[in-house]
């Protein structure tokens, strides 16, 4: 089963989003803060796919998408924001899903990333 690092701080959404990707066989890693999202990317827990908002309430999710690029290379990393504008180069794609979004949307998004990513 792919295991997925959703960092989000509203509880609604992440709800809703972890029994979205359930439904798709993903199981979830909830991060409601950027330091608990820092300590999964940095910890030794498998990882398929990370997705983090950029509205943490603690830091900017910014910060989490820089240290998965880091310690995470390859992983899947989908930027979630409702502010347009541009999204830094560090040197990996990370994907950006503007809010507001489907949460059906998005988990199928993540699963073709996870599949991409396995072949």
């Amino acid at each position: 089963m792919s295991s997925v690092l959703l960092a989000e701080d509203e509880f609604l959404i992440r709800a809703v989003l972890v029994d979205a990707l359930g439904e798709l066989g993903m199981s979830c890693i909830e991060a409601p803060t950027g330091k608990e999202a820092l300590d999964v990317v940095t910890g030794g827990a498998p990882l398929s796919a990370i997705i983090v908002d950029i509205g943490l309430p603690d830091m900017s999710g910014e910060k989490v998408i820089e240290a998965a690029v880091q310690h995470r290379p390859g992983t899947p990393v989908i930027r979630c924001s409702g502010a347009s504008g541009p999204v830094p180069d560090l040197g990996q794609k990370i994907h950006v899903f503007p809010k507001p979004y489907s949460a059906i949307e998005l988990s199928k998004f993540v699963a073709s990333l996870i599949s991409a990513a396995a072949s």
